[in-house]
């Protein structure tokens, strides 16, 4: 995947896709347009009293959005890296991390075959995406009642970083966990039988998704 080289973290390149310049835009101006609905949920999940009629007020929604949505992907990048880190402790080389239209990915070399390698490495990602959503939930806590600002975005990040965290677990190939699916079904199999078994849960898992999501 190309893109646009912005720096470089742990001697892997940060690359961003062209198709990342339209989705940040888009994801500030629906968290920005949606803002009075996301506090109420926000509320509701954490207990907070965060004020709808402040944070909807003048240009503070599109504020909040664009705050929201270069947290997001911040958090999505650290994901990767997750993986990435713990695959470079293995031994793997890593090619680059790229943001793009569907979020994040990390371009290995060379992709682990040993299960118990990419058990790990799958793992890695949601296990940093809970911790960002723990420390952002602490944020929340400990940041006081006259910013509700802030404790916006750190309650937007919390809730939303456990949600990829249990998103990207559910046993769809090539997600993580496909993925883990994956190692765990090499461990008495050889590598591309069990790639072949878990794309085929995934294929039933997608179609599954689509039928929940065409009646709901």
């Amino acid at each position: 995947m190309r893109g646009i080289r912005v720096g470089t973290a742990f001697g892997i390149p940060i690359r961003l896709n062209l198709s990342f310049l339209f989705v940040l835009p888009l994801f500030a101006w629906l968290i920005g347009g949606d803002v009075g609905t996301v506090v109420g949920v926000l509320n509701g999940v954490f207990d907070t009293a965060m004020p709808a009629e402040t944070l909807t007020a003048g240009a503070v929604p599109w504020i909040l959005g664009a705050t929201a949505a270069t947290g997001l992907f911040a958090c999505i990048l650290c994901h990767e890296f997750g993986h990435s880190v713990v695959a470079m402790r293995h031994g793997y080389e890593i090619e680059s991390i790229t943001l793009w239209l569907f979020g994040g990915v990390a371009r290995f070399v060379e992709m682990p075959e040993n299960w118990k390698q990419e058990l790990t490495i799958a793992i890695a990602g949601p296990v940093v995406s809970v911790g960002l959503g723990i420390v952002a939930y602490l944020g929340v806590l400990v940041v006081p009642g006259e910013f509700p600002a802030v404790r916006f975005v750190l309650a937007y990040l919390a809730l939303t970083n456990v949600a990829l965290a249990i998103f990207n677990m559910l046993p769809g190939f090539p997600m993580d966990g496909g993925r883990v699916l994956r190692a765990l079904l090499a461990r008495k199999r050889t590598h591309a039988r069990a790639t072949q078994l878990a794309a085929e849960v995934g294929k039933l898992f997608a179609v599954g998704l689509a039928i929940v999501g065409l009646f709901a």
